[in-house]
């Protein structure tokens, strides 16, 4: 990655003290692929770092009136009834002191026709 990193500023030197447009093409084209080179090193160092693993939760809860919710991991554990297990109680996400919200109805959308040029008076 050094290497890498002295060869791009080589060439950003060189692309700033240009003659001819030859001499800027190939100087741009060595740049951009020595900055892609970094770029692409960099990431992979990253992912090695990092174990090359991602988690990304998205999680949507909706509790209705007078409903609760469980904040954290659940884990069904296998075999067993819920008779035999112990019960515990977490907060809801919901707060009783304010008003549920109310539910709006959809309309029916309408069909508006699609001006396709100038000169059709639309």
């Amino acid at each position: 990655m050094a290497a890498i990193h002295v060869a791009t500023m080589t060439f950003a030197r060189r692309l700033a003290n240009v003659e001819t447009i030859g001499q800027q093409d190939s100087a741009e084209r060595a740049l951009n692929k020595l900055a892609r080179t970094y770029a692409m090193q960099m990431e992979a160092l990253k992912r090695y770092r990092t174990g090359g693993e991602q988690k990304v939760t998205v999680q949507h809860v909706s509790v209705n009136e007078g409903g609760q919710a469980i904040v954290g991991n659940v884990n069904q554990a296998a075999g067993g009834t819920a008779a035999e297990k112990p019960v515990t109680t977490m907060r809801a996400l919901s707060d009783a002191r304010q008003q549920a919200m109310p539910i709006i109805e959809t309309t029916r959308a309408q069909v508006v026709p699609l001006r396709t040029n100038k000169n059709d008076g639309g």
